[in-house]
């Protein structure tokens, strides 16, 4: 299976012919009889090694299981590593644990992409954005479902290049990303899938809320990608007061889009400044309203999230300011 290309050599590197020998007395072939007919054409359809064109398998799923346990702990100590390896596998083959799908379809394989998701943040330059598109088929085509922090870019009518242009807005660019996430699927496991954050304080967030929904039209509607929405303690303060929600495009309020994430101290300071300037474009809209919106949008379509961006940078190991992390 390694001389076919199935296997990963590091299988033969890491372990010795001795160790593989020990390895197939821990597998317990009987463990295949337990699996309902559903479950065999799941894992007939996403997990077993194969030919996909022609629909040749591999291998069964306790091949799956040891060799999956193998790979995840050829690093541990020699002496002590097929000991884990027996364990892991008595322990998935008896669904005492549940592996998420690039585990179960990669690991053991030469394609060494085994997250199940991969956050991407996208800059406001078109170089960013292309960027942003070329990793999401990457990853799609390595079986990882995609995050993409997108609130950086710009909103529709802003200037480009000191007026040479206006800008297009952000859906002409979530389309894009769009199109990115299904032209591949995710290493003919399944069809990619990707959720995009933007700020709650975003100038475009009324249209940005409606993309999912199955009205209006295909211009103005992005309807195959699942969408989150971030917000922090000062929108819910205005929304408990009955104030305003001032929107902005990130491009016109310097520093206020990474203190969004990194110091809301910070982002109150700005926000509050950029809400008395005058020269800066805006738009105020009432907290009820927008909130109303975005909860009756997330009830019909079941697909938009909330992000409270405060608490995710409090309660995680990322630093904030070197990792604005949008979970999936």
């Amino acid at each position: 299976m390694v001389e076919m290309g199935k296997y990963d050599n590091h299988l033969l590197e890491d372990y010795t012919e001795e160790e593989f020998k020990q390895m197939d007395t821990f597998i317990d072939h009987d463990r295949d009889m337990t699996f309902s007919y559903a479950a065999v054409k799941q894992l007939e359809g996403k997990y077993l090694v194969q030919n996909r064109v022609t629909g040749e398998i591999y291998e069964s799923a306790q091949f799956l299981y040891i060799l999956v346990a193998a790979c995840l702990f050829s690093n541990y100590p020699r002496e002590t590593r097929l000991q884990y390896v027996k364990r892991f596998y008595d322990a998935v083959s008896t669904f005492k644990i549940s592996l998420p799908t690039p585990i179960m379809s990669g690991v053991r394989t030469p394609t060494r992409q085994f997250s199940s998701c991969v956050l991407i943040e996208c800059g406001d330059s078109l170089d960013s954005i292309n960027a942003t598109s070329s990793a999401i088929v990457k990853y799609v085509s390595q079986r990882a479902g995609i995050g993409i922090n997108a609130g950086r870019i710009r909103a529709l009518g802003s200037p480009i290049r000191g007026g040479e242009a206006f800008h297009t807005g952000c859906i002409p660019f979530y389309k894009h990303f769009q199109t990115a996430v299904k032209s591949c699927s995710q290493g003919g496991v399944r069809g990619g899938a990707a959720t995009l954050f933007y700020p709650m304080w975003h100038l475009e967030v009324e249209s940005l809320l409606v993309l999912k929904n199955n009205r209006g039209v295909e211009g103005n509607r992005v309807r195959h990608m699942d969408y989150g929405v971030q917000i922090n303690k000062l929108m819910y303060t205005r929304l408990l007061k009955g104030e305003d929600i001032t929107l902005f495009s990130p491009s016109d309020v310097p520093g206020l889009y990474d203190a969004f994430f990194a110091d809301q101290e910070e982002f109150e300071r700005l926000y509050t400044k950029y809400e008395k300037d005058d020269s800066i474009r805006k738009q105020r809209v009432k907290a009820v309203e927008l909130f109303s919106l975005m909860m009756q949008e997330r009830a019909s379509t079941g697909r938009i999230y909330i992000q409270n961006v405060d608490h995710c940078n409090t309660h995680s190991p990322f630093d904030p300011a070197i990792a604005p992390v949008s979970p999936v």
